[in-house]
């Protein structure tokens, strides 16, 4: 770029009024707003800034500026990506917690169903060897009847 294209006087004052523009807020790390300062700072090399003489420190003091601005923006961005990421792992947590329970649950009414499969099973054997022994009995007092009916023969 032309030195007549970034008057030295103008450029801070461009920039800082980009920089504090309602809705370019650069400390968030828009798209428009680093490209923008990323492109300031590369059109800040040494050649560029020994074109500034008189505002040379001032350049360079501008494009440390900017450079921080930059870094500063990515650092937001990078954050807002971990804290969206976080809230997405937090809610996954919280869904899963969820799941947890109602598994749990799910897992208690099966126990309790088992249990009271458990005792229908218990009675039902229990039944079955009374009605067993009930029959043995019957059946042993009907071979005694029969042993009795056959002596007295």
């Amino acid at each position: 770029m032309a030195q007549t294209d970034l008057p030295p006087g103008n450029l801070p004052r461009e920039i800082i009024r980009f920089s504090l523009a309602p809705g370019a807020s650069v400390l968030h790390g828009s798209a428009e707003p680093m490209s923008f300062l990323r492109g300031i700072t590369s059109m800040m090399d040494k050649e560029a800034l020994s074109t500034y003489n008189d505002d040379a420190l001032e350049a360079r003091a501008l494009r440390s500026a900017l450079t921080a601005c930059i870094t500063f923006g990515e650092q937001a961005r990078r954050r807002e990506e971990w804290c969206r990421h976080k809230a997405e792992l937090e809610k996954s947590v919280k869904e899963l917690i969820h799941d947890k329970d109602a598994a749990l649950r799910e897992v208690c009414k099966l126990e309790d169903a088992l249990r009271q499969a458990e005792l229908r099973l218990k009675e039902a054997r229990d039944d079955g060897i009374a009605e067993g022994r009930a029959e043995a009995e019957r059946v042993a007092a009907e071979e005694r009847k029969q042993d009795a009916e056959d002596a007295e023969k």
